[in-house]
């Protein structure tokens, strides 16, 4: 993910003296997805504006082609406005690439400047050269507005300034200097539509990148608080749930059952594990809980959810057992950690570490969650006093299975 920050911030710096931004090729189809709709939307309103304005300047004709009117008006409202509305509702509708839809928009706008320059050919009045000035505000209008790509627009204004050179060379004034005056007009206009498509295309580009440098950031943050929030439910030492996160656990178990399912806590406390910690030093120690920990955490699975509750403390929860059950899972619980073998010398019950094991059962939706704890506890209580090294369940007739020792 930093690598895709450090992506982004070299893109927006942009290339060269224009400044120019550019789309990481991982990120194209991304961008064109984005600007795909506002694309859209420009191209279907400026042939509806463009249509507006064509119709508008109707009363004009009086006075630029006073004797080709009759025929102006036919192109104006017979022609024009009706392929304009056409054009606008299947741009609205219509769902083709975007790059046709570019081409039937620039036809449209195409058509526009053909009709214009077919009445400068067809007039005598020397006012129909303003005409030509008319589409070339026309050609600006559309490539500012239009958001269409530097190669189209070449190819456009490439295309207008061949149509205004017929209608000049058919015109009622058929002098050189005014091809000249043609091309200067294209310049001179041209230049500065081109550089401000550019510069829209480069600040869609831009806000694009920085919308996606946001989202990229944003979920950094929600990553980094995810990691926060798991570190803080974790035991550093033994990558088990830590008291919080235990009971954080416990409430999403709980809230999933049923009313009336079978539930049930195991309290567990390593036994003289202080006398180890004393003999063997507590990087011995630190070791042994590691190992302990392990060791719960795989005999609680599949259905039991382990924790470190403090100190040598643990706890597991596990649902769906039935008492006898109940009384060979939590035996698995000890029996796991008296395998681990840890030579234990100053331990009085056992030449190894062992455990012992308080469980307390309930039914979900009756039993308290602080009631169930105590019950486990007090289940803890009576096994080390028990002797130690064995397992003790709180409100079970208990077998010879529930209740056991060994070493």
């Amino acid at each position: 993910m930093q690598e895709d920050a450090t992506e982004l911030d070299r893109a927006l710096e942009g290339k060269g003296r224009l400044d120019r931004v550019t789309i990481p090729a991982g990120r194209r189809s991304a961008f064109a997805a984005m600007t795909l709709a506002p694309r859209r939307r420009a191209l279907s309103m400026s042939v509806l504006i463009g249509t507006s304005f064509y119709v508008a300047f109707a009363p004009g004709d009086a006075f630029a082609v006073p004797d080709q009117r009759h025929l102006a008006l036919i192109f104006r409202l017979a022609i024009m406005l009706p392929i304009g509305m056409a054009v606008f509702y299947w741009l609205r509708h219509a769902r083709c690439s975007l790059i046709r839809q570019q081409l039937v928009a620039c036809g449209f706008h195409l058509l526009a400047v053909s009709l214009l320059a077919l009445l400068i050919t067809r007039s005598d009045s020397i006012n129909a050269l303003g005409f030509v000035f008319a589409n070339y505000a026309v050609l600006m209008a559309m490539v500012i507005s239009m958001a269409l790509p530097l190669r189209l627009v070449l190819g456009l204004a490439t295309i207008v300034v061949l149509i205004q050179g017929m209608a000049i060379a058919y015109g009622p004034l058929r002098l050189p200097v005014l091809e000249l005056h043609n091309v200067m007009i294209a310049i001179v206009i041209m230049g500065p539509a081109m550089f401000a498509n550019r510069t829209l295309e480069n600040e869609r580009r831009r806000h694009f990148l920085l919308v996606e440098r946001e989202q990229l950031r944003q979920r950094q943050l929600a990553e980094q608080r995810d990691m926060l929030g798991r570190l803080a439910a974790l035991d550093p030492l033994t990558d088990l749930a830590n008291r919080r996160g235990f009971h954080a656990g416990l409430a999403s178990d709980l809230d999933r059952l049923a009313p009336g399912a079978m539930v049930a806590m195991a309290m567990i406390d390593i036994d003289h594990f202080k006398a180890y910690n004393d003999h063997y030093g507590h990087a011995a120690g630190d070791e042994a809980l590691r190992r302990v920990a392990q060791a719960l955490a795989d005999a609680a699975r599949p259905a039991g959810r382990a924790g470190r509750m403090g100190g040598e403390e643990f706890a597991v929860f596990v649902t769906g057992l039935s008492g006898n059950e109940l009384a060979l899972y939590a035996e698995r619980l000890r029996a796991s950690v008296q395998r681990l073998m840890l030579v234990h010398h100053h331990s009085t019950t056992a030449s190894v570490m062992t455990i012992s094991v308080g469980v307390a059962l309930g039914a979900a939706g009756t039993s308290e969650t602080k009631v169930l704890l105590g019950a486990a506890d007090a289940a803890l209580y009576r096994a080390k006093a028990a002797g130690r090294n064995r397992v003790v369940i709180e409100g079970l007739d208990r077998p010879d299975t529930g209740v056991s020792r060994t070493g």
